[in-house]
């Protein structure tokens, strides 16, 4: 094949990429996805490589090239291989067969998810932010590390400032361990914990040095530096003052640092530390004017307005955030976790740790609510700017800066052009008045972070400088940055990373070209991405920052202007390669990093770079009446004066002002200078995902990351080196399989250098492929990988011959251990035969004896199992049977019982039915007599005298029937009281029977053997019954009597309806009767209803109800009745409307005959009939005497005898007229005599009359009409 004459390191190249070896392909979503070879076909002039994806089962990669791509290449555009799963959890990427791109990624991936944050490069520490607690930290962490070796632990940042700690001691040099990365990524952090390691650690290998892992084990100076958590009151620190003046909120970093700093930490000769000094670089003054969206200002501005106290409130008039507008533009004024008021009170405790007295801090926070004032002047007009003297935050920020309010509004709107004879004033417009504001703000705010500065170095920094012998340097700054929008800002921070690559660079291959002339190997020139052209285009007389200092200084200065000097100076073919020119605008342009192409927008490039404050502002705020303010400016003003003439070069910059670029510039080279004159350790931070997820991991931004933070780059220059290296004894200890045993003998001792030298003539063709040193060998990248594949089919070789020989060896040794077993065994089984065939005989009989016995015990057992059986199913049989019977007669039982209570409710609504049948027939019959005594008492009504004596019997028969209503509620209040006591018992006996029920289902199993719990039972059931019957009875007879009463009531209301007709027939018979015989009579029944008329008219003022509430009806009797010899006439009426006769003929109807029998009859189940008696009128005391209306009691019966006898006329009119002037005298008769009743009655009422009076005190009226009775008597009886 044509492939055969492809060069020997192409052939073994493609000799790699055998069926399943795995390699990497390029993917939008995961930056690279790892295949496995499926098919390789190497035809005559081009290659075809199949892979299919390891976590996508069925896509496939393709690989094509021709030979001729392939030769040119040096196999370099084959796809980059996957290292074996053993070597891709190496904590030190430099370790891998494949040092490539994927595989350094894949390998961070796989220990980060492994919780593994740090790895190795190289020289390089590799820390992945886990946003996360990781316990990592603790102090017995940092004593683990301390005296141990790199590469003796797990990488850790502990293990890098061991390592400058120990550089230090040993070579009495300073250290710098530089901290880069992102926004985000865990630069602050890292750097804070490396110098808690300093200030912890203890020292294993100095003799006397003081231990510090204890509480009490820190010098003042070291807990100035850090706030240790182990103390109770946490002391200040820089880090809190830093942060606090210097960090805020972004989009990608909660407490991001908007600066960059270098921290010096000091030690003496015995390595102790004794001072500390801090360096700032770029301080984003722009934040402080403008946030954008979800960002916030300064922490310290919102610590203030959160955690001031009230007098600082009222004396600063501070307010919420929201109010300010250097502090509302993004909309966001909190973090999540964050109390503002605590880092308050921490940021005070800070200040005063390192030596601001409390005075002073109350100035600085006068100064901070100044500048939030400063912010909310509002500045207007059209043309010219316009701002009112009276403006509510121009004279409250004026006040707190003690400066004239004019003045300042003056030249805030105003400024002064100075030429060589004159002073012009000149007006600005609204946009250019605000940028003055806000640079004055600015201006102060830097000034003030500058002078914080000053403050805590002189505090950290060691008074006695011949103390500090040696220093370890921590650089925290921004890492590289590329938005969508880049400005001057990034400008100077990727103008720092372009110079710290480059330093980097230089030192990784100084590290590479000091070990090659270690080891004396041949090397040439290291090529590798140089970013020293877009250095100088950038720093050279004519570069960046030059010409953008040029165009600020110029009075008519523009962004455009500076964006079309850099097009005509670096569109030349000398720098293509760093510069373009962007093809869709004209006021950008594009720098070609080491890590990407950024374009740069010029917009507010001149005014950043400027910055500058109006000479008229300076003068108005070095003159001001705060003592604080003006010794704050000088300060900071001497410090940065200092600071640059000692790094500007010796030129004639005579009054010109230093602008922001070319300060950094200075500040930039003079770091340089620092750290190339120590020996740098380099950690680079990585921000995982950009969601800050704990444990989230996008490889595209990692990826990013690590091109930006010069790790890939890194890789690359190792790879085109000798990025690997073993030493002899290692190498021959693991390849020492490729070769022939001959060489490797241990009887022969052989050379190991000549052993190695054998393996690597015997694999390895090319020469250029590896350099052998005088104690290791070097290898390019990928040999490894080819010599652990050679391994490893040597060992797969190996392991088939040790397997081969093996299975061998068992199954003959199986086959002769089997073949002496059957030997043996044969020779006892005929042994056995033997034996067996002599007994067989002597055991024949014992086996036929033993076989009948045998028999017949198995038959006896059969027989007597089955006798158990039958006896067994007997009992299941006769116990089925039992329960069945048992449950038939608790059916029958049941049924009976159901039937019992069926026929008796039968029977009692038949027997119902028949009684009030029965009771409607003796109705019907009763209504009968009732209708023909009522003929018959018509037909005796016709005489008057008949009339009298039915009135008498009548009023005996009322009196009769009251007796027996009375007897009728006492009966029904016995029988309410008995059937409450039957329904208590009843309810007894039911929970009783609810007991027993229950009883009785749990001894339902046990009926069956137990009869007598049966019988006990059923005479609680009978009882139960009984007691039930007896209460139903009880309840039906307490109704019945319920309906008698109401029937009675019904009787007595039809009888009165008959007594009204009765009433009006005698009336209408007596006006018939009008004859002379009768007029004697006549007049004297006139006197009797006289009489009854007064009595009448007596008890109308005492209405009396004629019904009961209780259901029971109650009869108001007549409280007199005539003779019933004599008439009564129709004609004369009651003086209140009512006629007596008819009163009285209501009340005979109320107690008729056949009224009295019913009553009676339900008592003595007899009819009993009033005899006629002859009676004279008398005065009945009746039982409805005392009712009021609707048959209520009358509750006081005094007051009705007092109305009686309180009505004197009334009653001597009925006295006299009823009883003495209308009585008809008694004449002597022996025949008939007189009754007693006829004789005392008059006389009796009259005494009655006269002891009521005496018992109610009416004394003067008893004796007047005692008088008017004894004067009537002579004069009518007598």
């Amino acid at each position: 094949m044509v492939a055969e004459t492809l060069p020997p390191h192409v052939m073994q190249a493609l000799d790699v990429y055998s069926k399943g070896t795995k390699a990497w392909f390029v993917d939008e979503q995961d930056a690279w996805v790892s295949a496995s070879v499926v098919s390789k076909d190497v035809g005559p002039s081009s290659v075809k490589i199949v892979f299919e994806n390891d976590e996508e089962a069925g896509r496939e990669h393709v690989f094509e090239a021709t030979l001729a791509q392939l030769e040119k290449t040096g196999g370099a555009n084959l796809p980059p291989l996957r290292n074996p799963p053993k070597m891709e959890n190496t904590d030190d990427l430099t370790d891998l067969s494949y040092l490539n791109e994927p595989s350094v990624l894949n390998t961070i991936k796989t220990r980060y998810f492994q919780r593994n944050i740090y790895t190795y490069s190289g020289i390089v520490l590799i820390a992945a932010n886990p946003f996360d607690r990781v316990p990592l930290y603790e102090p017995d962490i940092i004593q683990q590390y301390s005296g141990r070796r790199r590469g003796e632990l797990e990488p850790h940042l502990f293990a890098i400032a061991e390592d400058a700690y120990r550089c230090m001691i040993r070579e009495r040099t300073n250290q710098t361990i530089v901290v880069s990365g992102e926004s985000g990524a865990g630069k602050t952090v890292s750097a804070k914990f490396i110098m808690r390691y300093f200030a912890t650690a203890d020292d294993k290998e100095t003799v006397g040095k003081v231990s510090k892992s204890g509480s009490g084990g820190m010098t003042e100076v070291e807990e100035q530096i850090l706030a240790k958590p182990t103390l109770s009151v946490p002391p200040s620190a820089t880090n809190p003052i830093m942060e606090s003046f210097g960090n805020a909120k972004t989009t990608r970093n909660d407490n991001s640092s908007r600066f960059g700093k270098y921290i010096e930490i000091q030690f003496d000769k015995a390595s102790n530390i004794v001072g500390a000094k801090i360096r700032t670089y770029l301080l984003e003054r722009s934040r402080l004017i403008f946030q954008p969206e979800t960002e916030r200002n300064y922490h310290i501005f919102y610590q203030l307005c959160s955690g001031a106290s009230v007098s600082e409130r009222k004396e600063f008039n501070l307010k919420d955030y929201t109010k300010f507008h250097y502090l509302n533009q993004s909309g966001i004024g909190t973090i999540p976790g964050v109390d503002d008021v605590e880092e308050f009170e921490l940021t005070k405790k800070s200040l005063s740790m390192v030596g601001v007295s409390l005075q002073t801090q109350w100035q600085i926070f006068r100064l901070l609510a100044a500048l939030l004032h400063i912010g909310n002047i509002e500045i207007g007009g059209r043309g010219d700017a316009t701002l009112a003297d009276d403006d509510a935050a121009l004279v409250m920020a004026t006040k707190l800066l003690g400066i004239s309010s004019s003045e300042f509004r003056k030249w805030i709107v105003k400024r002064q052009i100075v030429t060589r004879s004159d002073k012009i004033v000149k007006n600005l417009s609204p946009t250019q008045a605000t940028v003055v504001k806000d640079s004055v703000a600015k201006y102060i705010y830097a000034s003030l972070f500058d002078w914080l500065v000053n403050i805590v170095n002189e505090s950290l920094s060691c008074q006695e400088e011949g103390l500090v012998e040696t220093f370890i340097g921590v650089l925290d700054i921004y890492g590289f940055e590329h938005f969508k929008k880049n400005s001057f800002e990034q400008f100077c921070i990727n103008y720092a990373n372009e110079k710290l690559q480059q330093q980097f660079n230089q030192h990784v291959f100084k590290l590479e070209q000091e070990e090659y002339v270690r080891e004396k190997i041949s090397w040439q020139f290291i090529e590798f991405s140089d970013n020293q052209k877009c250095i100088e285009m950038i720093e050279a007389k004519l570069g960046i920052l030059s010409l953008l200092d040029e165009e600020s200084r110029l009075p008519s200065g523009t962004d455009q202007g500076f964006c079309d000097k850099l097009y005509a100076n670096f569109s030349s073919p000398a720098f293509k390669d760093q510069f373009k020119k962007p093809r869709f605008s004209n006021s950008a342009f594009t720098v070609v990093h080491y890590a990407h192409d950024v374009q740069y927008e010029a917009e507010g490039f001149i005014e950043k770079n400027k910055d500058t404050v109006p000479d008229e502002h300076l003068a108005l705020l070095q003159n001001a009446e705060s003592e604080f303010l003006v010794d704050m400016l000088h300060t900071a003003t001497a410090a940065a004066s200092s600071h640059t003439a000692a790094e500007a070069p010796k030129r004639a910059n005579v009054g010109k002002k230093p602008t922001l670029g070319s300060i950094f510039k200075m500040s930039l080279i003079s770091l340089m200078d620092t750290i190339g004159k120590t020996n740098v350790h380099y950690i680079r931070c990585i921000k995982p995902n950009e969601a800050k997820v704990a444990w989230a991991f996008e490889p595209n931004m990692v990826l990013a990351q690590l091109r930006a933070c010069g790790v890939l780059e890194t890789i690359r220059i190792s790879c085109a080196g000798y990025p690997s290296r073993w030493v002899f004894e290692e190498f021959a200890d693991r390849y020492y399989a490729l070769v022939n045993s001959k060489h490797w003998d241990p009887n022969t001792n052989p050379d190991i250098q000549t052993l190695c030298k054998v393996i690597l003539d015997s694999y390895i063709q090319d020469t250029d492929k590896y350099q052998v040193g005088l104690t290791k060998i070097f290898f390019r990248a990928g040999q490894l990988a080819y010599l652990e594949k050679l391994r490893a089919d040597r060992w797969n070789e190996c392991a088939i011959l040790l397997q081969k020989n093996m299975r061998r060896l068992v199954v003959r040794v199986r086959y002769l251990r089997m073949r002496e077993i059957t030997i043996r065994l044969q020779q006892v089984a005929r042994k056995k035969m033997g034996i067996r065939m002599l007994e067989e005989r002597r055991q024949e009989k014992s086996v036929i004896m033993i076989q009948s016995f045998i028999r017949t015990y198995l038959v006896r057992q059969r027989i007597l199992r089955q006798k158990a059986f039958v006896v067994r199913f007997q009992a299941a049989a006769r116990g089925l049977l039992a329960r069945k019977q048992f449950a038939n007669f608790r059916e029958h039982n049941a049924a009976t019982q159901i039937q019992k209570l069926f026929r008796g409710w039968v029977a009692r609504k038949k027997f119902l039915a028949q009684r009030d049948h029965i009771t409607r027939i003796q109705a019907c019959v009763r209504r009968r007599q009732a209708r023909k005594y009522l003929a018959d008492l018509r037909s005796e009504a016709r005489s008057a005298s008949h009339l009298k004596e039915v009135s008498y019997k009548l009023e005996n028969k009322v009196v009769e029937l009251t007796q027996n209503l009375t007897y009728q509620k006492e009966e029904k209040t016995q029988l309410q009281a008995k059937t409450t006591k039957l329904e208590a018992q009843i309810q007894s006996w039911v929970q009783k029977y609810d007991k027993l029920d229950a009883k009785a289902k749990g001894l339902d199993v046990a009926l069956a053997e137990s009869a007598t719990v049966k019988e006990e039972l059923e005479t609680l059931q009978k009882k139960h019954d009984e007691l039930q019957a007896d209460y139903q009875f009880s309840l039906e007879k307490i109704q019945n009597q319920d309906k008698e009463i109401c029937r009675l009531t019904e009787a007595l209301n039809t009888q009165k309806e008959e007594m009204v007709t009765l009433k009006q027939q005698p009336q209408r018979q007596a006006s018939v009767r009008n004859t002379a015989a009768d007029e004697a009579e006549v007049a004297e029944l006139k006197t009797q209803i006289a009489a009854l008329k007064a009595q009448l008219s007596l008890s109308l003022k005492n209405p009396r109800r004629q019904q009961s509430t209780n259901a029971y009806s109650s009869r108001t009797l007549s409280p007199s009745r005539g003779d019933h010899r004599r008439g009564i006439s129709p004609e004369l009426s009651s003086p209140r409307g009512r006629s007596p006769t008819g009163s009285t003929l209501s009340s005979f109807r109320r107690n008729s005959v056949a009224e009295t029998a019913q009553l009676k009859g339900l008592a003595k189940n007899t009819i009993v009939y009033a005899e006629p008696e002859q009676m004279r009128p008398m005065s009945i005391d009746h039982v409805n005497a005392l009712r009021g209306m609707d048959g209520e009691v009358n509750t006081n019966p005094e007051e009705a005898i007092h109305a009686i006898l309180h009505d004197e006329e009334l009653l001597e009119e009925e006295i006299l007229e009823g009883l003495i002037r209308s009585l008809k005298m008694v004449l002597p008769n022996v025949q008939d005599p007189p009754l007693q009743k006829e004789v005392v009655f008059p006389a009796h009422i009259i005494g009655l009359c006269a002891t009521q009076m005496w018992r109610f005190g009416y004394l003067p009226e008893s004796e007047k009409l005692m008088i008017t009775v004894m004067d009537a008597v002579q004069k009518y009886c007598l």
